[in-house]
């Protein structure tokens, strides 16, 4: 079968791979489409899993399932986590399910970028859902990151009442925007370079867009949410300054190892500044993005800007990673 392998660098290739083979509590799924996520982009990053399958950002159909298994049949349309907490262990019981030892040892396999993928027991039981008829496979895609974004918004505490900046205009940045769109805030702020980004965010519901390549972030004023999607040290420093007194600066991406942010502990102490980092999204952020988008609360179709077969997955990337007219890229499976 075929599945998109990530090479040393960061480049992508379509290999044929042996199709995975289920156990008594798996099930097998038929990958209907794939969304291409931030990280998936992100050199430093996918070059540590070189000779790896990409892909979780997955939606699909149950062909087969184990003899055990008896919560789903064939036929069942699905978004399976890549990740499962074991729900029990002492990080579970004290709501941090992505610490949890098993849910980061967990994974699909080979990988969501292929046309048949194992679920494995745990993840099958304890963090996959069935797809609400009212949704296609392709808005589907969007329940995990959509989760991600649920998440990061619990851990930073936000409220409607604060005001929201979401510093980088891709996916998580739009979710960002129609999330505190639908929670009923009234200022709400986009900024990015790019600009058919800011041009999406105002459709997302933004008041307000900001293009930094004209001004400072700051020069807006302050916001008591700022959202920062990019994990670069600069993009981080220059978002601390657009952070009201009292304010959450919400760290959404990873940073290379090699990134190093200086800040002022004088300014934090004084300004009651609180940085939060959010990484990924456990079960119950799954259930609360699946209700969010099943709901029609936050629409996401027209973010996909482009498909293509995974048989064109490698230029499939290469147009993800320019982001000028695009932001959501799917890779399709007949």
């Amino acid at each position: 079968m075929k599945a998109v392998r990530v090479e040393g660098g960061g480049s992508v290739s379509v290999v044929e791979v042996a199709e995975p083979r289920i156990g008594r509590g798996d099930a097998l799924l038929k990958t209907r489409a794939v969304g291409i996520c931030g990280s998936d982009l992100l050199g430093w990053y996918v070059g540590r899993k070189a000779g790896s399958i990409l892909g979780h950002e997955i939606a699909g159909e149950i062909v087969a399932v184990g003899e055990d298994v008896r919560d789903f049949a064939p036929g069942d349309r699905v978004v399976p986590h890549h990740h499962a907490p074991c729900g029990e262990c002492a990080e579970c019981r004290n709501g941090r399910p992505v610490h949890c030892r098993e849910w980061r040892s967990s994974a699909l396999d080979p990988g969501g970028m292929a046309e048949l993928v194992r679920i494995p027991a745990g993840n099958l039981s304890r963090d996959t859902r069935r797809i609400p008829s009212a949704l296609s496979d392709e808005e589907a895609t969007f329940v995990e990151p959509l989760a991600t974004v649920v998440k990061a918004f619990r851990r930073g505490r936000y409220a409607p009442s604060r005001s929201l900046l979401a510093v980088g205009l891709g996916t998580t940045g739009q979710l960002a925007i129609r999330l505190a769109k639908s929670a009923g805030a009234a200022r709400i702020a986009g900024a990015d370079l790019v600009a058919s980004r800011r041009e999406t965010a105002r459709r997302s519901g933004a008041t307000e867009v900001i293009d930094v390549s004209r001004s400072a972030l700051s020069g807006a004023g302050r916001f008591d949410f700022v959202f920062v999607g990019p994990g670069k040290a600069d993009v981080l420093a220059g978002a601390l300054h657009a952070v009201a007194p009292g304010g959450t600066l919400l760290a959404f991406t990873m940073a290379s190892p090699q990134e190093r942010l200086t800040i002022s502990p004088h300014d934090l102490y004084f300004d009651e500044v609180e940085i939060v980092p959010s990484y990924s999204a456990g079960p119950g952020d799954m259930d609360e993005a699946l209700d969010l988008l099943a709901s029609r609360r936050i629409a996401v179709a027209d973010l996909v800007t482009h498909r293509f077969p995974v048989e064109r997955a490698p230029e499939a990337f290469a147009r993800a990673a320019q982001p000028e007219g695009s932001l959501k890229v799917l890779l399709t499976f007949g």
